[in-house]
C-alpha cells in the first residue's frame, strides 16, 4: 500500500520533470541550430563581401596598369615611327668619287624602301596592342556571383545573388519576392540587413540580405548613361539596362540562402537520441526509488509489529 501511494506521488513529479527538462533541451538544440545556419550565412555574405573587394582592389588595378604599360609602349613605338628619315640624305659628302657617290644614294634607296615596307607592315598594328575591351571579370559583383558559381557545384542548396533592379546583366535581375526585399531597403527608415525564412521547392531556407548601394562615384561611370558608359560594355550587355543610377542610391540587394533542414534534422535527431537516455534514466530512478522504498517499509514492517506487542 505504501508503494502505491510513493508511486502515485512521484511518478507524476518525474513525469513533469521529464517534460521540462525535454522543453528546455528541445528550445536549445534548436536555437543552437538556428544559430548555426545564421553563422554559415553570414560566413558565405562575407565571403562574398571579401571577393569583391579582392576585384577592387587587385583585380581592377592590374587591368589598368597592364593596359596603362601598353599605352606607354604603343606612344613610344609611334614616336619612333615619326622621327624614322622619311626620304633620301642629300647631304653626301663631295670627295666621294661618283660611284661611290651613286652606291650610297642606291644604298639609301633600297633602305628607305624596305623601311617603307616594315613601316605598311606594321601600320594600325599598335592599336590592336592596346587593351580596350571590357572585362566583366574585373566587376566586383560579377566575380562574386562567378565564385559562388563553383562553390554551388558541391553545395547546390546554398545560394548567393546580387539581386538588382536596373541591372546590366539580366541574370542579376530581381524576382518578385527579391524586388520586396530591395523596396525595404530602399524606405526611408530601411533597415541594414535582414534575415527572415521562407519557404523553396526545396524546403525551408534562410536567408540574410543587406543593401546594395552606390556609394562609389567610379560606378557611375559605366551606370550613369548609356552614351558615358565604354562602348564594349554596351556591345556585350546593350545599351537598355543597368543606367540611371544615381549617387547614394539603393540599386538592389546581395542576398544569401541557406537551406535549414540539415541543422534542424540533426538537432531533431539528437533530441530524440536524449530523449531516449532520459527515459531509461527515469525509469532507472524510479524503479531504484521503488526497490529502496520497498526495503524500507520492509525494514519498518518488523519493529511496527514488535512495538504493537
Amino acid at each position: 500500500m505504501k508503494l502505491v501511494k510513493f508511486n502515485l506521488i512521484f511518478i507524476p513529479i518525474l513525469a513533469l520533470c521529464f517534460v521540462a527538462i525535454g522543453y528546455v533541451v528541445h528550445q536549445s538544440l534548436m536555437q543552437a541550430a538556428q544559430q548555426q545556419v545564421a553563422q554559415n550565412a553570414r560566413l558565405i555574405m562575407e565571403t562574398a563581401l571579401s571577393s569583391r573587394t579582392y576585384t577592387t582592389k587587385q583585380v581592377a588595378p592590374l587591368l589598368l596598369q597592364k593596359n596603362f604599360k601598353l599605352q606607354t609602349a604603343v606612344a613610344e613605338l609611334r614616336k619612333t615611327i615619326e622621327e624614322v628619315p622619311k626620304s633620301i640624305d642629300q647631304d653626301v659628302p663631295n670627295n666621294l668619287r661618283v660611284s661611290v657617290r651613286k652606291g650610297f644614294v642606291l644604298g639609301q634607296q633600297h633602305a628607305l624602301s624596305a623601311l617603307e615596307q616594315f613601316l605598311d607592315s606594321i601600320k594600325g598594328k599598335s592599336e590592336e596592342l592596346l587593351d580596350n575591351e571590357f572585362h566583366p571579370q574585373s566587376v566586383p559583383a560579377f566575380a562574386a556571383t562567378e565564385i559562388f558559381g563553383y562553390l554551388r557545384q558541391k553545395f547546390p542548396d546554398y545560394f548567393y545573388k546580387e539581386a538588382t533592379l536596373n541591372p546590366t546583366n539580366l541574370r542579376d535581375r530581381a524576382t518578385d519576392w527579391e524586388t520586396d526585399v530591395v523596396n525595404r531597403f530602399r524606405g526611408e527608415s530601411g533597415p541594414e540587413e535582414i534575415m527572415a525564412t521562407r519557404q523553396t521547392p526545396n524546403g525551408d531556407s534562410l536567408f540574410l540580405a543587406r543593401p546594395i548601394k552606390v556609394n562609389n562615384v567610379s560606378c557611375l561611370e559605366c551606370h550613369s548613361t548609356a552614351e558615358k558608359a565604354p562602348a564594349e560594355m554596351i556591345k556585350l550587355y546593350g545599351a537598355a539596362n543597368g543606367f540611371g543610377w544615381q549617387m547614394n542610391d539603393v540599386i538592389g540587394a546581395q542576398i544569401v540562402s541557406v537551406p535549414v533542414a540539415v541543422p534542424f534534422q540533426l538537432a531533431t535527431d539528437a533530441f530524440k537520441l536524449l530523449v531516449w537516455w532520459l527515459a531509461g534514466g527515469f525509469v532507472a530512478i524510479l524503479v531504484l526509488a521503488n526497490i529502496l522504498v520497498a526495503i524500507l517499509s520492509a525494514r519498518r514492517s518488523p519493529r511496527d509489529s514488535s512495538a504493537s506487542r
